[in-house]
């Protein structure tokens, strides 16, 4: 028996009937958006992990909650950014533990290359934290989530027009801030060759 054509309010309904695979269906489909959230708001760092494991919680807990008014998806993304906003709130007072501490696993490839795409990566990160939270959530929508402009706007509760506005001018400050870097690193670079 398959459960990943059902539809969320039938999944929330099994989940809700003790159907602990439903549920799991329900993570599954979901977890794209809930990372995407959690990674908008709190940008990277080791608690990503930690907050959507803590988002899916609360999802569980409230699914009794879930009325259908809205799509779940929108439903799942009002707890997302919630949590994440404490999980926020958590880091900057300063409450990190020894069990925040994450080992990383050694890499399969060529120690070079992953350090290149690794710092590729870092910069990327800095310039998504410098945007506006709703650029930086749209963003990761988009393009780590892959939704589609119609599935944000649902999942925002936010006109597509509006969506495509934060996109655009995410895209727009992301490309200035990227090329004010080159320009920097060029000028930093022809100065040297100079002395």
């Amino acid at each position: 028996m398959t459960l990943k054509g059902d539809t969320d309010a039938q999944l929330v309904a099994k989940s809700l009937d003790g159907g602990g695979r439903a549920f799991r269906v329900l993570v599954e489909r979901h977890q794209p958006l809930v990372y995407s959230v959690a990674r908008g708001v709190l940008g990277t760092g080791e608690d990503v992990d930690d907050t959507v494991q803590d988002i899916f919680i609360k999802v569980f807990q409230g699914l009794s909650r879930f009325r259908g008014d809205s799509r779940f998806s929108t439903w799942i993304y009002r707890i997302a950014r919630n949590e994440a906003l404490n999980a926020v709130r958590k880091r900057r007072s300063g409450m990190d533990s020894i069990d925040d501490v994450e080992l990383m696993a050694p890499a399969a490839d060529r120690p070079d290359e992953q350090y290149r795409r690794g710092d590729q990566q870092r910069v990327l990160d800095g310039y998504m934290a410098q945007l506006d939270e709703n650029h930086r959530v749209v963003l990761e929508l988009r393009y780590m989530g892959e939704k589609s402009y119609n599935e944000i706007s649902e999942i925002m509760d936010v006109p597509i027009g509006t969506i495509k506005t934060y996109i655009h001018r995410a895209k727009q400050e992301l490309k200035r801030k990227m090329m004010t870097r080159t320009v920097d690193g060029d000028q930093k670079a022809s100065r040297h060759h100079e002395v």
